[in-house]
């Protein structure tokens, strides 16, 4: 099977809009900030969309802008050229846990209110959540697949192993692959109806086990090509996409849970590979944590330093996987400085600041509805001859 590489990265976060700077704060210990409906990203920039696509942006909704604007960022880091010489090589997969949630809200509330005169044909196109893969290829001229994933809060890092499978496989050269998902007042309703919604002080880590989540929102997307491609067209290659796996864990839901299910998925991401230098891990301060460590713990990972991203970002939902695996992007470019407090170990005990320099890293991306995906990235560096 093919080498799969990354060779660009964008993210629109609310700890900024680009891997590197959301690496940067998330290592020296800032947190976002949330207000009274959780973390919001703010303005959504999509300057960056090509011209031609520009028309069709304003009628967009939430989840579609911040795909697009992560997305265009994305292109531009990996210097993909426009218009794609061969855009039936070129493939979409994108993963969402809400989808088109909020927009589902705006077409009902209008119906509710004002009667079925009032439904708005604009809002309606929004209402599936595929559409947001849609307008990415429409924008810049993707032909081939186009894929939407909802693996829950495992969605954004379950699209980017697809699209590494897709790559393996043959079946595409390039893949712009990534989650997003919006914030918005219907959520934080939902959530607060829901005893559900939190404060980030009932979040740590590994430690608290409140249920309910800090709500957030964002969308991170990174540009994966076959290592022969990005070699042809002299790209710049970031991280080696090494090891994938996606599993199952029927018993989340239960008041008794097991880690059978999480715990293998892992495992199978990291056959054949080193113990990785440091673990993206899910913890969110929920019942699921003692589950996330008790998985790491039987896949040989007991020892491996952790963080935590949505202690700084918030729950992001389907972009939570995503943008944990653009961070790690960051962290295998080279040495980056923790600050005390930034990782921890399996117990939520804190981890001294210390000069971080990995070659692997492992993203553990869980939904509480029992979805697991492991993903293992690998600096570019050296060739290694064991293989994943």
């Amino acid at each position: 099977m093919r080498e799969v590489v990354i060779t660009g990265s964008g993210v629109v976060s609310a700890l900024g809009h680009s891997a590197a700077e959301v690496a940067r704060r998330i290592a020296a210990g800032v947190r976002a900030a949330a207000g009274d409906d959780g973390v919001s990203v703010g303005e959504i920039a999509v300057d960056r969309v090509p011209d031609a696509a520009r028309a069709r942006i304003g009628r967009t909704d939430r989840l579609c802008k911040l795909f697009l604007a992560a997305t265009a960022q994305a292109i531009d880091a990996a210097r993909l050229p426009l218009p794609l010489a061969a855009p039936e090589r070129v493939g979409v997969s994108f993963g969402t846990g809400l989808g088109c949630l909020l927009s589902d809200a705006e077409f009902y509330e209008k119906i509710v209110a004002q009667g079925v005169a009032a439904a708005s044909p604009r809002v309606f196109a929004y209402t599936v959540s595929s559409a947001a893969a849609g307008e990415v290829s429409i924008a810049f001229g993707v032909h081939g697949p186009n894929v939407t994933s909802h693996v829950g809060l495992a969605a954004g890092a379950g699209a980017i192993g697809y699209a590494v499978d897709l790559i393996r496989l043959g079946k595409a050269d390039v893949m712009l692959a990534g989650g997003a998902d919006a914030n918005g007042a219907a959520l934080a309703a939902a959530l607060r109806d829901m005893r559900l919604f939190k404060t980030t002080a009932q979040a740590r880590p590994f430690v608290d086990a409140h249920p309910g989540v800090v709500p957030s929102e964002g969308a991170a997307v990174l540009v994966l090509e076959s290592a022969e491609h990005a070699l042809a067209r002299a790209a710049p290659v970031l991280a080696r996409a090494a090891g994938y796996a996606a599993g199952f864990e029927p018993t989340l839901t239960r008041a008794r849970r097991e880690a059978i299910g999480v715990r293998a998925a892992l495992q199978r991401s990291l056959v054949g590979a080193r113990t990785p230098g440091i673990v993206l891990a899910s913890a969110h301060g929920t019942p699921l944590d003692a589950v996330e460590a008790a998985a790491l713990r039987e896949a040989g990972c007991a020892d491996v330093p952790v963080i935590a991203t949505k202690a700084a970002l918030g729950e992001s939902f389907g972009a939570s996987g995503a943008l944990a695996a653009a961070v790690c992007v960051e962290l295998l470019r080279g040495d980056n400085e923790l600050a005390d407090a930034v990782a921890v170990d399996l117990n939520g005990s804190q981890l001294p600041g210390r000069a971080l320099r990995v070659e692997s890293a492992l993203v553990s991306a869980l939904c509480y509805g029992g979805s697991v995906v492991g993903l293992l990235l690998q600096e570019p560096a050296r060739r290694r001859t064991h293989g994943v």
